[in-house]
Order: structure tokens, then C-alpha cells, then sequence
């Protein structure tokens, strides 16, 4: 389990690292302010909402934990995602859900289901 969650940890670094994310843990200020977390939104289907899983054990969930061992602030994550959904379900989702507001980044994990 170990060698698991460290192949994930690597995994996110190396994903952050090419998008340029790593740089989110901003340094803090000479007054010692906790920077600011950063929001998720993660979107998807059972590859994000995780089919027959705890809550810890679901993709996004997994990724918030990695960066804030990392010492990345994080604000809780919203999932917007459900086993089986299709695309253009998790687009009429989305639009019943209004993640209004900014997302400093997003994970998208969906398109198995279109192929049925």
C-alpha cells in the first residue's frame, strides 16, 4: 500500500510539475501568512467518484491529501461526478451544479461510458 500511495505521490508531482503548478506553494510572507488554499473541482465519472470505494480511497481525495503532504494549501475539493455518466450528462450536471466562482485547477476523468 505503501509503494502505492508513494507511485501516486510521484504522480501528482510530476503532473504539477508540467502544469506549472508546483509554484502554487507560494512562499510566505515576511509576516507569516498562510497562503491562501487552493480550490479543486473535480469532474467526472466512476473514474473520479471512485465505484465501491471510500471516500479517501476516490481519485480526487487521494490527490488533495498528496499536495497537502506536499505543503500545497488545498480548500476542501467539490466533486461533481457520478458512476456511469456519459459526457453530455456531466455537462447537464455541471450546468444543475453552477460551480460558479474560480477553480485554481481542475481534474477531468470521463469518456468510458460514451463508447456505449
Amino acid at each position: 500500500m505503501h509503494a502505492r500511495l508513494r507511485w501516486l505521490e510521484l504522480m501528482v508531482m510530476s503532473m504539477l510539475g508540467l502544469a506549472g503548478l508546483t509554484g502554487c506553494a507560494m512562499p510566505v510572507a515576511a509576516t507569516h501568512e498562510t497562503p491562501a488554499a487552493m480550490s479543486y473541482l473535480a469532474l467526472g465519472d466512476s473514474y473520479t467518484i471512485g465505484e465501491s470505494v471510500a471516500a479517501e480511497a476516490r481519485w480526487p481525495n487521494q490527490l488533495a491529501s498528496a499536495l497537502r503532504a506536499a505543503h500545497i494549501p488545498v480548500a476542501d475539493q467539490r466533486i461533481i461526478a457520478t458512476t456511469g455518466w456519459t459526457t453530455e450528462e456531466l455537462d447537464t450536471a455541471i450546468d444543475a451544479a453552477q460551480p460558479l466562482g474560480r477553480h485554481d485547477f481542475v481534474s477531468l476523468l470521463i469518456g468510458v461510458n460514451d463508447q456505449y
